[in-house]
């Protein structure tokens, strides 16, 4: 062998061996998911080679032994190979909630104008902080960089970023705590500037209230706006609206990135969803969003539909896709996500908790012409899927879309498994046991 093809081979090695690529096969997406059996987070490589795909299920190294009877893991969310997830208790907070937050062992490797994942090293615990001040969170969203933690019991939330948890000499010194929203709060930030925070009383001078909370170099400013309708569940901001969902249908107003307009000075519109066979007005409980739009459910049994606001419309109205389910099944908020081509795709669980085994999820194409107009949206022939495991909020199923979104994987809590669906001709490709009951669920993959 010559020193050129020495060095050669050498160089050839070393990038195979920083690759995602082993023995086992190529490293697809590292999953990460919630046991509600256990509260305990659990993690596996993906991995796919000639022979199919294998999966094989890990703990989290440090992760803190949360009391099953009182705690658990609520929402969870990922940024810059950073996990944090959300622990709430069952006494306001008092035994203990807060935060863990995870570095995933995933790094980014440039490609020219992208990049793609690396999983060089396994997860692990980077901080956490659980204790009785802080505020028992039941909502942890991700606006941008920013992860949004709800304080429910200190009436306000705490903005923290992966750079803030890292950089931070202690935990408690990782975020930063505003007031604003009360009781159950869900929250809206737009642009890093403002935040939206909700009060969820149904009735009283608090009932459709809407704290606007300046952020950053915003903080200090702020007032309160409020909707109809109480009961706020739900808020989301897209193409510089806000939007928020009360007891009767969608409100909506224009994001004040400055927090500098008069809160008399602000409309606040209001969006009929339609109503139900008794005359009561439908509602949403959360929204997700995609490019210009805002998409929700809303309904039950067979007036179940999924519902879209095109935000970047003047005079945004909701549009529907009637999903007519059995008499004991209702929809879950969608997943929403891009599939092969980056069209995008909306993927909604349809759940009985009288007949779990019956559980089906529907892949909805939202915009099959491509033109940017939902109202062509159409749902494909159901697929047959493990059954749920409800108990309150928990006990869902949950999906994740793979790379070039040619694939989901799903958990399903009611057999202790995670499947791999084909969104191409919608086939069962894997299926493996887990332990506990798999519920929430977060990739990270190219």
């Amino acid at each position: 062998m010559t020193i050129r093809s020495f060095i050669l081979t050498l160089v050839a090695l070393l990038l195979m061996g920083s690759s995602s690529v082993n023995a086992e096969g190529r490293t697809v997406a590292r999953l990460f998911w919630q046991d509600h059996q256990s509260a305990k987070l659990k993690w596996a490589d993906l991995q796919k080679s000639k022979d199919g795909y294998t999966l094989s299920e890990n703990d989290i190294s440090g992760f803190p032994e949360l009391d099953t009877d009182d705690q658990t893991l609520v929402q969870m969310q990922a940024d810059d190979g950073l996990l944090v997830v959300g622990v709430r208790d069952e006494a306001n907070g008092d035994i203990g909630s807060g935060w863990v937050a995870i570095e995933t062992g995933a790094t980014q490797e440039a490609h020219g104008d992208h990049f793609h994942w690396r999983f060089p090293e396994p997860p692990s615990v980077h901080s956490k902080l659980i204790d009785s001040g802080q505020g028992n969170p039941a909502h942890l969203y991700r606006y941008g960089k920013s992860f949004v933690m709800a304080n429910d019991q200190r009436n306000g939330f705490t903005v923290l970023n992966s750079k803030s948890v890292r950089d931070a000499d202690s935990p408690a010194e990782a975020g930063r705590f505003y007031e604003g929203g009360g009781g159950h709060i869900t929250l809206a930030v737009a642009e890093g500037k403002v935040a939206y925070s909700t009060w969820i009383d149904r009735e009283g001078e608090k009932a459709g209230r809407v704290d606007v909370v300046g952020l950053g170099e915003n903080a200090e400013k702020g007032y309160h706006i409020s909707c109809p309708t109480g009961a706020l569940h739900g808020a989301t901001y897209c193409d510089d609206k806000v939007f928020f969902a009360p007891s009767d249908g969608v409100c909506w107003v224009h994001a004040d990135l400055e927090v500098d307009d008069a809160a008399d000075s602000v409309t606040v519109n209001h969006l009929e969803i339609g109503t139900d066979p008794e005359g009561n007005p439908l509602r949403t409980g959360a929204f997700t969003t995609i490019d210009h739009a805002v998409v929700f459910t809303s309904g039950k049994a067979e007036q179940s539909k999924l519902c879209f606001i095109d935000a970047s419309c003047d005079t945004p109205d909701v549009q529907s896709l009637s999903m007519e389910l059995a008499s004991d099944q209702s929809l879950k908020t969608p997943i929403i996500g891009k599939g092969s081509g980056g069209r995008p795709i909306a993927l909604c669980f349809a759940e009985s908790k009288e007949a779990p085994e019956t559980d089906q999820l529907y892949v909805v194409d939202l915009d099959p012409d491509g033109n940017g107009d939902y109202s062509d949206a159409k749902a494909r022939e159901p697929i047959a899927v493990g059954p749920s495991q409800t108990e309150g909020h928990f006990g869902h199923h949950d999906a994740v879309f793979l790379p070039r979104g040619r694939q989901i994987a799903v958990t399903n809590p009611g057999d202790a498994s995670i499947w791999v669906i084909s969104l191409t001709d919608q086939s069962v490709q894997a299926k493996f046991e887990c332990e506990g009951t798999p519920t929430s669920l977060v990739s990270i993959s190219d």
